[in-house]
């Protein structure tokens, strides 16, 4: 009996650690969580006064596993990010626990019970350590199904295979063969993570080179419309004096009509040189006049009130993703439109430091929404297609701005606000763009 009470006594003063290690692994592969520090202090002691009670009660191994599972998945919900990494990550938690406590069986007196009760702790610090050291991205972006079914197939299977092989009673009379399987699940689960980091990564890279490959299509179109621009001045530079002795030679010949029909060519070739967006700012010029091309070939009408700071300080990425992705959506739901109800109203303005979008246009498909409220693609490429929204609201949210969205009566509008935008000291002239 005072074996038994010394043995419990070190097992709920070791058991401490389990709550912590958990916070630390969800704190790294999660970074921000959602409530305040004393809410989340409160949360982690109720879940280890949880497991104390559930180490006492009467409930088979299965329920207690069973239950703590789902108690780790609730203190996920305690930190940002997706359901299903949250999920997924409570999964491996919950392995990296059991694998560690079976890893050190079996003992054989209550001094290697003790040792064993401290060492499982230090390796699961080990394991998180290790596991954190190699991957980067585990907890943030999307994968494809089949690797989502492969994160959850692995510890979920882990522990189906711990929980088969402990009720087996063949398999208990072999305990020296409890760390050789326990440490080879370890390392395949460790493997299965390493894998999907890496994929993460590579989808990542690939972004980041679309991203690119698009702010360059921007600035080469922008580019091409300055250079003709300038070419048109100079051609017209290079024959204005020229147009003007043609003019004052019909004058004296009394051809006024000719004087005036040329003059109203001259004004007209000097009109349609001008670039539909001029505001000033390079990025928003340039996405703006390369989509306005698009759209003009589409027989899109395309309408601007543009009213911002010449110089304003926007960052050439987040513009491209959310004005660029905001943009293609709208001309991608245009083309599904009747020619003559095909328009696109863009709406930008600077107030108190604060960038305010709103874009409007008309859709004839139909919506869908999944059930955390997202918008799903219409297209059948969905996996990389309908990553539009989900790219803007994203890098609004990084941004800490603010989004709205509505669909009703077939207009489509969403309104961005970006905050904390500067603008150089030099310039506090407001430019306006109309079209």
């Amino acid at each position: 009996m005072e074996v038994f009470l010394i043995e419990e006594v070190f097992y709920i003063i070791t058991l401490i650690a389990i709550p912590f290690l958990i916070h630390y692994f969800y704190t790294k592969t999660f970074k921000y969580y959602l409530v305040k520090q004393k809410s989340l202090l409160f949360s982690y002691s109720l879940y280890y006064v949880f497991i104390v009670v559930l180490h006492h009660s009467e409930f088979t191994t299965i329920w207690i596993l069973t239950i703590n599972f789902l108690l780790i998945i609730l203190l996920a919900f305690l930190y940002t990010g997706t359901f299903v990494w949250k999920i997924s990550m409570a999964c491996f938690v919950i392995v990296f626990i059991v694998l560690a406590d079976l890893a050190l069986a079996p003992v054989f007196s209550t001094i290697q019970y003790i040792l064993a009760l401290f060492f499982s702790k230090i390796l699961i610090f080990i394991l998180m350590k290790v596991i954190l050291k190699l991957v980067i991205l585990v907890g943030e972006g999307s994968l494809s199904k089949r690797y989502w079914v492969m994160l959850f197939a692995c510890p979920i299977s882990s522990m189906i295979v711990v929980i088969y092989l402990l009720l087996d009673s063949s398999y208990r009379s072999y305990p020296q063969l409890y760390p050789v399987l326990s440490f080879s699940l370890l390392i395949i689960n460790l493997l299965v993570m390493v894998l999907c980091d890496r994929i993460l990564r590579i989808q990542t890279e690939q972004a980041k080179t679309q991203l690119l490959e698009q702010q360059n299509t921007y600035y080469i179109h922008q580019f091409l419309m300055t250079k003709n621009r300038q070419e048109e001045v100079l051609k017209f530079k290079h024959d204005f004096k020229n147009i003007l002795i043609g003019l004052r030679s019909q004058l004296q010949m009394e051809k006024e009509t000719a004087s005036v029909k040329q003059l109203d060519e001259l004004l007209g070739t000097i009109s349609t040189n001008t670039e539909y967006c001029n505001t000033g700012s390079i990025i928003i010029d340039s996405i703006i006049n390369y989509k306005y091309t698009v759209a003009s070939k589409l027989n899109i009408t395309m309408e601007f009130d543009i009213q911002i700071p010449h110089h304003l300080q926007l960052d050439s990425v987040t513009m491209s993703i959310i004005l660029g992705n905001i943009l293609d959506n709208a001309i991608e739901a245009c083309i599904k439109v009747a020619d003559r109800e095909r328009y696109i109203k863009v709406s930008i303005y600077y107030l108190n430091e604060s960038l305010y979008i709103q874009i409007t246009n008309p859709y004839a498909h139909s919506i869908k929404i999944n059930h955390n409220g997202e918008l799903i693609s219409t297209k059948h490429d969905n996996q990389h297609h309908g990553l539009g929204v989900k790219n803007i609201i994203t890098q609004v949210e990084q941004k800490e701005g603010i989004w709205n969205i509505d669909y009703s009566n077939q207009i489509f509008k969403i309104e961005v606000v970006l905050y904390n935008i500067p603008v150089h000291s030099s310039s506090a002239e407001t430019n306006t763009a109309t079209h």
